[in-house]
């Protein structure tokens, strides 16, 4: 019973957000890592974070502080 998922990387991003009703806000992962997403389940809200892999910050160095950036809304998030 989740509150927070957070998923990491595009392919369990389409999964998540697949099984929680959300296919229809799915875009590309550059279009929405980072954001906030809400569906409701049989045990109340759950919130899914789509976050880039963290093997993004090896392969593509460029997006290595937006991954941060998406890290530091996953712990507001907890806080």
């Amino acid at each position: 019973r989740p509150e927070i998922i957070a998923t990491l990387g595009r392919y369990s991003m389409a999964y998540i957000m697949e099984k929680f009703g959300l296919i229809n806000q799915l875009k590309s992962i550059s279009q929405i890592h980072g954001k906030i997403f809400e569906s409701k389940t049989s045990y109340g809200k759950v919130k899914i974070v789509t976050l880039y892999h963290p093997a993004v910050a090896l392969y593509q160095n460029s997006l290595k502080e937006q991954m941060f950036d998406d890290f530091k809304t996953l712990k507001n998030l907890v806080e």
